[in-house]
């Protein structure tokens, strides 16, 4: 799915339900925190919650299929930017055995306006 996109950073991490990966967001003289977590897994889809900016989301992903990844925009679009940084957040698998999910995280920034730095121990 991500092998021709321009993702400049990853990260994978492998979250037990309730587990919350917490990133601080910055950019242009600003900082904010990123949320998400897993709440349920049940008939092969993964229920995650989002936190962004204030704005909240919730997901329902099926690793391996079309809609196993959620994109939060980190930057609002302005008319002289082409490219609007992003992240990709990709339910990858999940480990019955262990009750836990891997997540990877792709930073998609062109222009190199966001920094990540990640405040969940792995």
């Amino acid at each position: 799915m991500l092998d021709g996109a321009p993702w400049r950073e990853s990260e994978s991490f492998i979250l037990k339900k309730d587990q919350m990966v917490k990133i601080l967001v910055k950019s242009e003289g600003q900082e904010r925190i990123l949320n998400f977590r897993w709440t349920l897994y049940t008939d092969k889809a993964l229920v995650v919650h989002e936190n962004f900016d204030r704005f909240v989301g919730q997901h329902i992903l099926y690793a391996g299929h079309a809609n196993q990844s959620f994109r939060k925009q980190l930057l609002p679009l302005k008319r002289s930017q082409q490219d609007i940084p992003y992240v990709l957040v990709v339910f990858k698998k999940f480990d019955e055995g262990n009750a836990t999910a891997q997540m990877d995280l792709f930073l998609i920034d062109k222009e190199n306006r966001i920094v990540l730095d990640y405040l969940t121990k792995k």
